[in-house]
């Protein structure tokens, strides 16, 4: 096919049903085939808005007040049928869990082929062709529901992969990956737009596709506020990026620390720890200590345990083998769920209430919590705005604050946070940077990421889990 626009936004905006302000305002966009342009900005400036606009959940699933137009290779997508945008369109959710139709990875990533109508042997051939490229032997035949967070994303893009689409819409696809399934990610990317692939990526971290975009395109506050060519983008110094609101172009590298010392009683303790789950070894012999003050980084690949270790100190699993302590003291599982908190990978596991502040009220333990702390935790993580909204109206990078807000008001004196940067800009990472620091004066925690950007801006410490 020849050049030209393959996606065109003319003057559209958007509203939520339900919602008072407009999602998007006035947004005209227009990407030419074979290209790879890159949505970026604060968290639910209306990124997630563009991609549901061009994939089509706007206005089929998600419905809400629509002006102007958007096009898909000249056609007026309002005129397509779902399974004629399924069949152009390849999109991966910011949440994969969300775009799940199958209980097995095998089932997951044939699903979308089925219902295209292919062929018995083609799928086979695009099956096994999905698997060898994208690196996805080991995740053959799995539970779906058991994988990690980042083997879930990868599951989701081979999903889209198998279907071999004129267009991918990504919305932060590399949030929970590890750093060899990022820079894998990055090859893939560049790889599918040489073909001739045209890509549409919503992302906060840069630095891997640096060789991939062609632009960056800024929203702020529902507005396309720049269009920034990307070679212009990388000569242009950190501080100036970081004041856009965009995080750094670079590859920050991180190394493991040695294990400290202490003469004091350590906050947490984890000694000899191992644990299954569905009958296989996941974590074996782990040792950590930690103390106030400290804020412990864990790092490894995908899959190798980093949630489950979390999961068990906090009182979620049970463990195999080792013990857990606290101020010396050996805690059972009912102990563990009384001293530590966890923000979780999902947000949305752990948000109940029909407001941001009745979500704050339910975490302090059933006391009525002292609203000056309740607006000062809000504030500073730049909440006070959505203060009456519904947890889940809010966007990923909203929720993430908030569960970070939710730890803060805890009484809990230990606290892990699961990859709490995955939806985050510049700005609102260094607000949750800050906000750790202060409360690791009083409290021992430890963060989960793949963010070593967020890593070294925070941690005292980084620790490597291996299999």
């Amino acid at each position: 096919m020849g050049g030209g626009k393959l996606i065109r936004l003319e003057h559209v905006s958007f509203r939520y049903a339900e919602m008072e302000t407009k999602a998007l305002e006035n947004i005209s966009l227009q990407v030419d085939r074979g290209k790879c342009v890159v949505l970026s900005g604060s968290s639910g400036c209306g990124k997630t808005t563009i991609t549901r606009l061009i994939n089509g959940l706007i206005p089929s699933f998600y419905s809400g007040e629509l002006s102007g137009t958007v096009k898909i290779d000249g056609e007026d997508i309002a005129g397509l049928e779902p399974h004629e945008l399924a069949t152009k369109i390849g999109s991966v959710f910011q949440n994969p869990r969300t775009q799940f139709f199958n209980t097995d990875t095998d089932s997951e990533i044939v699903f979308g082929m089925e219902n295209c109508g292919i062929s018995y042997e083609e799928m086979h051939c695009r099956y096994e062709e999905t698997v060898n490229n994208l690196d996805l032997e080991n995740l053959c035949g799995r539970d779906i529901f058991a994988l990690s967070g980042g083997e879930k994303q990868q599951i989701a893009f081979g999903s889209i992969y198998a279907l071999s689409p004129e267009i991918y819409v990504l919305d932060e696809p590399s949030a929970n990956l590890d750093r060899i399934a990022t820079l894998r990610l990055r090859n893939l990317l560049l790889q599918l737009k040489n073909s001739g692939k045209t890509l549409l990526i919503s992302e906060h971290r840069l630095y891997y596709l640096r060789d991939v975009a062609d632009q960056v395109a800024l929203i702020r506050e529902g507005r396309l506020t720049g269009l920034y060519d990307m070679n212009r983008l990388v000569d242009t110094p950190v501080e100036t990026l970081n004041s856009m609101g965009l995080r750094t172009l670079r590859d920050i590298e991180i190394s493991p620390s040695p294990a400290s010392c202490t003469a004091r009683v350590p906050a947490l303790e984890i000694r000899n720890l191992s644990v299954k789950r569905g009958g296989k070894t996941v974590l074996k012999n782990v040792n950590i200590s930690l103390d106030y003050g400290d804020i412990v980084g864990i790092i490894g690949e995908n899959g190798v345990g980093k949630t489950t270790l979390a999961r068990t100190v906090c009182g979620l699993m049970k463990e195999k083998n080792g013990d857990i302590y606290s101020e010396g003291q050996r805690m059972n599982i009912s102990m563990r769920k009384q001293v530590s908190f966890l923000v979780m990978q999902d947000p949305n596991y752990q948000l109940f209430s029909d407001s941001v502040v009745g979500e704050m009220a339910l975490t302090a333990t059933g006391e009525i919590p002292d609203l000056a702390d309740v607006q000062k935790i809000l504030s500073s993580l730049e909440l006070t705005g959505v203060r009456n909204r519904h947890p889940l109206s809010l966007s990923s990078g909203q929720k993430q604050r908030l569960c970070v807000a939710l730890a803060a008001l805890s009484p809990a004196r230990i606290l892990f946070l699961d990859e709490p940067t995955s939806g985050l800009d510049f700005k609102n990472m260094n607000r949750v940077a800050k906000m750790l620091k202060e409360l690791s004066r009083e409290k021992a925690i430890v963060v989960i990421s793949h963010d070593n950007e967020f890593l070294n801006l925070v941690c005292t410490r980084i620790i490597s889990l291996s299999r």
